[in-house]
């Protein structure tokens, strides 16, 4: 009988070491409403779960109001970025600190500011102070054939640099207008004397001038004149009757016609010009200022090459500086230098 007993209990334990895939019927069911049915059942006593079939989620009363129970992995996360740093592990002893690195503003020693977040590249600023107008470079008081200013002339006057005080050394001036930041315009009454003036310049580190940035010369009125025949040097199988100039034999670079009746002032500048009267033929024109040491292009300072192809080249000392334009028989072709120097080629009075 004993026996009996003993080997009943030993086959119930073994039948319970083995596990079961529980079927519908053995899980914990969880009463089942939607949101409104929730929230009209009456005093639910505190910690009761229901599942919301409006949204999926299992909701929990907390004593005065239905809570839902968020599943795990969709929580709500706080990502930092770059400049802001979280601390702290969400208890009531360490709670989330949330900072960012605090942006600066520096005065730099120059009057400029640098601002800075601490991330992103910092960027810099120039203030505008009165009495201070920013400006880059330097003054340019015309341009053209002598078109700088006279005694006692009032004009305006393009200006670039680093800050303008509004001072022209010996000038007055009467007005300034921003063109741009990089940019003014300053209306001048120039004074009586010739000569090169320093404009002032300020800012916040200290003021220093720009020398020499105000050019004031005399603005000879230019004339017009043709080169006679007696004022015309000939070299080579060269005639001239006054109106054209012509090669008559023997190719090459061997020939030339040259006056230095006309010469150019620096003072005052001026120009050469002509009127074209083939456009197929290899011909070269222009300014020297030693033209009897040889007949060779490369003698001639400014010059304009007429090609065969109807194509005009700029040389300077016989370098090329490529083609600019074409030509056509009739046109007036203009080198021109005006009182700072400065030359421009033309093409019926078109800079080209």
């Amino acid at each position: 009988m004993i026996k009996k007993i003993l080997i009943i209990l030993l086959i119930s334990i073994a039948r319970l070491g083995f596990s079961q895939t529980p079927t519908a019927g053995d899980v914990a069911a969880i009463h089942s409403a939607t949101l409104a049915e929730i929230s009209a059942i009456v005093s639910p006593h505190e910690g009761s779960l229901i599942y919301n079939s409006d949204d999926s989620f299992l909701y929990q009363f907390t004593g005065s109001t239905w809570q839902i129970l968020t599943p795990e992995d969709n929580e709500t996360k706080i990502i930092s970025d770059e400049n802001v740093t979280i601390v702290g592990t969400d208890t009531s002893a360490n709670p989330y600190i949330v900072s960012s690195i605090k942006p600066t503003f520096t005065t730099n020693p120059d009057g400029s500011f640098t601002f800075s977040n601490g991330v992103d590249p910092d960027v810099n600023f120039l203030p505008t102070i009165p009495g201070n107008t920013p400006i880059v470079s330097n003054s340019d008081a015309g341009t053209g054939n002598c078109s700088i200013f006279g005694t006692n002339e009032t004009r305006n006057v393009i200006i670039q640099g680093a800050y303008f005080d509004g001072a022209i050394a010996g000038q007055t001036v009467n007005s300034v207008t921003i063109n741009s930041s990089s940019q003014i315009t300053a209306n001048v009454t120039s004074g009586p004397s010739f000569g090169n003036y320093d404009i002032s310049v300020t800012n916040n580190g200290g003021t220093s001038t720009l020398s020499g940035g105000f050019v004031l010369q005399s603005s000879t009125t230019l004339t017009n004149n043709s080169i006679g025949i007696a004022d015309m040097i000939l070299t080579g199988s060269m005639t001239y009757d006054g109106n054209k100039l012509i090669k008559t034999a023997t190719a090459g670079w061997n020939a030339q016609g040259y006056s230095s009746t006309h010469a150019i002032s620096a003072t005052s500048g001026g120009h050469l010009d002509w009127v074209a009267d083939q456009s197929n033929k290899y011909v070269m024109i222009g300014l020297s200022n030693t033209p009897s040491t040889n007949a060779s292009y490369t003698n001639l300072d400014y010059a304009m090459y007429m090609v065969t192809n109807s194509q005009i080249q700029i040389r300077e000392n016989g370098a090329s500086l490529g083609y600019v334009s074409g030509y056509l028989v009739g046109d007036r072709l203009t080198i021109n230098i005006d009182c700072l120097g400065n030359v421009t080629y033309l093409k019926n009075d078109i800079v080209i």
